[in-house]
């Protein structure tokens, strides 16, 4: 990138010439271009990576208007897709930056390209079923990953974590992290979901229903998330595979649990995609077309 001396000195400081010739040469998949995602990307521009592809179905709606970085009042609702407002704002940010905007759901044959040509994974979702997904995609394309996630389980009870999933050394799998109910009721057909619904008395779409999310929360997550994304490109140190954001003690936790030392997803699929078959998904037409 030209004029790297200049634009990237004050990071150059923190870790070299080297580091920041790193981020240059780093191209990034991050699937989820909403709340969570727009920062992070902001992050990515700033930062110098060389590509950044934003992978999201949805467009923007009113109630994304107080949390999503580079939206701004005049843009069209509904007319106005998520990864063309990321990809603009990395692109206002730093014009050498490559963009490639994929308005596909992450079940599609573009992001299950761009996973396989990224050299790193970061997802933003609100749900632990696409979680699942990209935590194994990750795995057996032997990428990087890194999952945010915010919360507000309850009033009072806010914050997130974030996740870093390197070299089949833990994930969400083998570290806990996923409902296995949500992710099994986000693999169900339309069919299974009315038919579990009736037996159990669940109201069709209760347990979709999204909660409170705001900005600053959203930003906390999304700058310790580009912190580990930095220190583990430039070589600074090694990312944390853990981290959770109590928002409401004002404290950043790191875990010390370790993973699982038999993960089937670390230690099985990792690095073997004929074995693993995850493209399997692609032919699940509900999954393809829906989330």
């Amino acid at each position: 990138m030209s004029g790297m001396s200049d634009r990237y000195h004050r990071s150059m400081l923190l870790f070299g010439a080297e580091g920041q010739q790193r981020l240059c040469e780093t191209s990034v998949l991050l699937v989820g271009a909403g709340g969570l995602g727009s920062p992070f990307a902001q992050h990515l521009a700033l930062l110098g990576v060389k590509r950044v592809m934003a992978a999201d179905a949805e467009e923007l709606d009113e109630t994304n208007r107080n949390r999503f970085v580079g939206a701004r009042f005049d843009d069209p609702v509904p007319g106005s897709a998520k990864v063309d407002l990321v990809c603009r704002t990395v692109k206002e940010i730093n014009p050498e930056v490559d963009v490639q905007p994929l308005p596909f759901n992450l079940v599609s044959a573009e992001v299950f390209a761009a996973a396989r040509e990224a050299d790193w994974i970061v997802g933003c979702f609100d749900k632990d079923g696409p979680r699942a997904i990209l935590n194994e995609l990750s795995a057996v394309y032997d990428k990087p990953y890194i999952d945010l996630a915010s919360d507000v389980p309850e009033p009072g009870i806010y914050g997130g974590r974030v996740c870093v999933s390197l070299n089949g050394n833990g994930c969400l799998e083998c570290m806990g992290l996923l409902d296995r109910r949500e992710v099994r009721r986000y693999f169900e057909t339309p069919e299974q979901r009315e038919r579990e619904d009736a037996i159990y008395g669940i109201p069709q779409g209760a347990l979709e229903e999204k909660g409170p999310s705001v900005s600053p929360i959203n930003g906390v997550i999304a700058s310790i998330a580009a912190t580990e994304f930095m220190v583990a490109v430039t070589g600074m140190r090694e990312p944390t595979r853990l981290q959770e954001y109590r928002g409401w003690e004002s404290k950043v936790l790191v875990s010390k649990d370790e993973p699982t030392a038999d993960c089937p997803i670390c230690k099985g699929i990792r690095g073997k995609p004929q074995e693993a078959d995850v493209e399997r998904y692609l032919r699940l037409p509900h999954l393809r077309f829906g989330e």
